[in-house]
C-alpha cells in the first residue's frame, strides 16, 4: 500500500462515524474461507473480529447479509490495519472497502441505515 494511500485512508477514517454493527460476515483469503463478525462499520470499512487477522494489506473478498434483505453485499476489501488486542480493544482487523460499486456504495449506506436507525 503507497503510504500516501495509508495517510488519507487513516485521516478520512476518523471522519467517518463508525457504527456498533455486529454482523456474520464471510470472507476469502486467496484459497481460504473463513467466517467472522464485525464490531463496527462505517461508509469506508468494517471491523472484523478475528483471533488470526490477516496481514496489513491483503485483499479480501466479503460477504454479509444486510437484516431483512435477501441478496448479500458482496465486496472487496484491503486489510488497512490489525489490531492485536493488547490495548484492551478486540482482536481482529480494520477493512477499507475497494472499488465499490454505486450499488455497492448504496447497499453499504443502506446497511448502516438499518442498523444505525438513521436517516439521510
Amino acid at each position: 500500500m503507497d503510504p500516501e494511500d495509508t495517510k488519507s485512508f487513516s485521516d478520512e477514517r476518523r471522519e467517518r462515524t463508525r457504527f456498533p454493527v455486529r454482523i456474520d460476515v464471510n470472507y476469502r483469503h486467496g484459497d481460504t474461507y473463513l467466517y467472522s463478525r464485525s464490531s463496527n462499520v462505517s461508509e469506508l470499512g468494517i471491523f472484523l473480529v478475528s483471533e488470526n487477522p490477516a496481514q496489513k494489506g491483503a485483499r479480501l473478498a466479503l460477504e454479509f447479509h444486510i437484516p431483512h434483505v435477501r441478496n448479500p453485499i458482496s465486496v472487496t476489501g484491503k486489510v488497512a490495519w490489525v489490531e492485536d488486542g493488547q490495548s484492551g480493544a478486540e482482536r481482529g482487523m480494520g477493512i477499507q472497502f475497494v472499488d465499490l460499486t454505486p450499488e455497492q456504495q448504496k447497499q453499504i449506506r443502506s446497511l448502516i441505515r438499518t442498523v444505525a436507525f438513521i436517516d439521510d
